[in-house]
């Protein structure tokens, strides 16, 4: 099987245009190859059988041996992954941050940023990936000439070889007009809303957030050698090897900074601090809520150290901090906050020469240890906490809900799984049993409602919305905010209770004939809708009139209703398009806000997402039909899916000679069924790759549109003299249930768009 660097069965590499050695230049010249934005390509090509084999049936044994190869590479999901071309990634992946860590090229240095990482190749280029919404990935700079990298919590500096420095992303304490001009800097650091740079001469330059001095307090004078910077303090390291903090003055991580000299190197995390000592050993100091100092490794013989770590967001109280080490031998130790596995998710091995912290994942840069011969980055921590990829499998499930870190799903059996971000314990402490009949997710505190009507909450309760919550039974529905939670009585009536600061509880609706809720929000059994607290936005003053309202939802800044008819209703803050994107017309019969997006489901059960994207909660959507509800969380969606045991028809066919090549899956997805590919419409004798893929994050292709991204193997065919392919085939046993399965073919047509065509695709989940 293909293994986690791109070797196939027994260990030969797949490069680019070859297979086991063999040159494949049909492949070249088709163009599936080379596509990826970081250069190289990604994907390993299968062999073409002989085309005696496409009509005898032996074609099976190359389907299944594709999807096996395709479960290997996404089915499974590994914690680490190790990319052919030169970069690794594992653990928590927000914004793509693990699972889009950049392939191809040499690279010699790599930083983290709160959600997201730049890399520096050796050709003095640069690499950048993970969340985008300020510029802080395509505003990255082009070109070459660059010799150092440094991010912030949404920014990021380089430096030139000339020694001026660039600054892009986030701007909103000048963190990126406010950089200095002209030339004679030696190194540059970012912290979460300032940055730094040192002088050839040793003095320090500060700009950004004036945080606790961050900025007026920079030390003058001359003779430093090194600078680092995190939220609320900063660091600098004097060439006789004693160090400097300046920030808030009374947190430890700047009261608590060793005196003396031998101090060699210099890293600041959100709330603490590293200092390497001439003879390897670790000093750390600063805040211990997650072991982040009393779990520092003893001994010598590390060469380097990174500290990281960061808030969700500023609305959050809690902040993760974890520390990373590096050893002489090129192994890596890591310790602190594991909330997303940037800790136990860290690399085993040798071969590595450098690490670096980000908010949630972490980096390493090291060597590809089979030939020696290709620096590769791996990136841990950080799919959002597994908001995504730690979507529990199986079937079975009844509900689900998003919240702002983490989700939840309801068991047929009445029982709970959760997954995401265990702040506050809002994952690891969801109670056991069975029994429950509905489940509710708020910022990072849930609530259960129990068969009896009694409701049980989890998570946390700076505002009372765990403590304080209602006893007895006789409850019928609950909804969780942010920080409060809402819950409706079996004769109409309305309990609320937690944070208060905007009259979400005290402005409650008193009375009965209630019919659901939502946080701030109440359907009467007549249709019509009640909205009380913060209206800042005009979440509530701006509220429908009227009856005839079958369905509400409350996003973070704005508000939704679905009407009789299926047509629906935004109101409240439009920033992110989250109000007049709404779509039009009837025939949708859910609705879910998100904290700045919004989905909404379709009678035919297919899912339509609109507002902010700027982590794939609109364009990642999934396209298929048979969804039975959604729910929108902080900057995520989740959809419950009916099970379907045959293939579906998800569009995106591209036109070529005879127009859209049409393909036609035939067949059930059980295991052990035997199944049919069948491609007709398309140009005659003609090359042609089919794409398979275990998800669908559509990518632009040769002037179409991909369906199976990423996509596994393009398997090569050449079409009959009247455009035709059937490839039959055995679905393997072994697929866990829910696995998606998507299949599309590109065709070689000089009629289409970029001279390729491509035929609908089609998706199945294995029951």
């Amino acid at each position: 099987m293909l293994d986690q660097r791109g070797s196939w069965m027994g260990g030969r590499s797949c490069s680019a245009a070859s297979w086991a050695g063999v040159p494949l230049p049909s492949l070249d010249a088709f163009g599936f190859l080379g596509e990826s934005p970081w250069g190289g390509s990604r994907h390993c090509a299968v062999p073409p059988p002989a085309e005696s084999q496409i009509m005898n049936g032996s074609q099976r044994g190359w389907s299944r041996r594709l999807l096996v190869l395709g479960l290997v590479l996404a089915g499974l999901l590994p914690t680490t992954i190790r990319a052919q071309q030169g970069i690794v990634s594992w653990g928590r992946d927000a914004y793509d941050l693990v699972w889009a860590t950049p392939e191809g090229g040499r690279f010699t240095q790599v930083a983290g940023g709160n959600v997201h990482s730049v890399a520096l190749r050796a050709d003095g280029s640069i690499g950048a990936w993970g969340w985008d919404a300020y510029g802080q990935v395509s505003d990255t700079p082009v070109g070459t000439g660059f010799t150092q990298v440094a991010a912030g919590g949404r920014h990021s500096l380089a430096l030139r070889a000339d020694g001026s420095i660039v600054s892009w992303g986030y701007d909103y304490y000048g963190q990126v007009s406010d950089t200095p001009v002209g030339t004679g800097f030696t190194q540059v650091a970012a912290g979460e809303w300032h940055s730094l740079a040192l002088r050839t001469d040793g003095s320090i330059v500060s700009w950004g957030r004036d945080l606790g001095g961050l900025v007026s307090n920079t030390p003058v004078g001359t003779g430093f050698t090194q600078v680092a910077g995190s939220g609320g303090h900063s660091l600098a390291l004097r060439s006789d090897g004693s160090i400097v903090a300046w920030g808030f003055v009374g947190s430890p991580q700047v009261m608590n900074t060793p005196l003396g000299t031998g101090f060699t190197q210099v890293a600041a995390g959100s709330t603490h601090s590293l200092a390497l000592r001439a003879d390897g050993s670790i000093v750390a100091w600063g805040n211990d809520d997650s072991g982040q100092v009393s779990n520092t490794p003893l001994g010598t013989g590390f060469t380097q150290v990174a500290a990281g770590g960061g808030r969700p967001d500023d609305l959050s109280w809690e902040v993760d901090s974890h520390s990373l080490a590096l050893r002489s031998d090129g192994t890596i130790v890591s310790w602190g906050s594991d909330s997303s596995g940037q800790v136990s998710h860290a690399p085993g091995g040798a071969g590595f020469t450098q690490v670096a912290c980000g908010g949630w994942h972490s980096l390493a840069l090291g060597t590809d240890i089979p030939d020696g011969s290709q620096d590769e980055i791996v990136s841990w921590g950080t799919n959002e906490v597994d908001l995504v990829w730690g979507t529990p499998g199986g079937s079975g499930y009844a509900q689900v809900d998003a919240g702002g870190w983490h989700s939840l799903a309801l068991r047929d059996d009445g029982s709970i799984v959760a997954w995401g971000g265990d702040y506050s314990g809002v994952v690891s402490d969801t109670p056991v049993g069975t029994g429950f009949t509905q489940v509710a997710a708020g910022w990072n505190h849930s609530l259960a409602l129990r068969a009896d009507g009694s409701i049980v909450s989890w998570g946390y309760d700076y505002f009372g919305q765990v403590s304080d919550t209602p006893v007895g039974t006789g409850f019928t529905q609950v909804a969780a905010g942010n920080f409060h939670s809402v819950a409706l009585r079996s004769d109409g009536s309305i309990v609320s209770w937690g944070e208060d600061g905007h009259g979400q509880v005290s402005n409650t609706p008193l009375g009965t004939g209630f019919s659901q809720v939502a946080a701030g929000l109440a359907l009467r059994s007549d249709g019509s809708i009640a909205a009380w607290g913060w209206d800042y936005y005009g979440q509530v003053s701006n509220t429908p009139q009227g009856a005839g309202f079958t369905q509400v939802s409350a996003g973070g800044k704005h508000s939704l209703a679905l009407r009789s008819d299926g047509s629906i209703v935004s109101w409240g803050a439009d920033d992110s398009g989250q109000v007049s994107n709404t779509p039009v017309g009837p025939g949708f019969t859910q609705v879910a806000g998100g904290g700045s997006h919004s989905t909404a489901l379709r009678a035919d059960g297919s899912i339509v997402s609109w507002g902010a994207d700027f982590a794939g909660q609109v364009s990642k959507a999934p396209l298929a039909t048979g969804f039975t509800q959604v729910a929108a969380g902080r900057n995520h969606s989740v959809a419950l899916r009916a099970h379907i045991s045959t293939w579906s028809d998800a569009g995106s066919a591209l036109a070529g000679l005879h127009g859209a090549p049409l393909l036609a899956g035939n067949g059930s997805i059980v295991a052990g069924s035997d199944n049919v590919f069948e491609l007709s419409d398309a140009a005659p004798t003609a090359a042609a790759g089919l794409f398979l893929g275990l998800s669908s994050s559509p990518v632009p292709f040769k002037g179409g549109t991909l369906m199976p991204a990423p996509f596994m193997a393009p398997l090569m065919h050449t079409t009959s003299p009247v455009g035709e392919i059937v490839v039959p085939f055995r679905m393997p046993e072994g697929l866990p249930t829910g696995t998606e399965l998507w299949a599309q073919w590109a065709i070689q047509d000089a009629r289409a768009v970029s001279g390729v065509a491509l035929s609908n695709a089609i998706m199945g989940v294995v029951p």
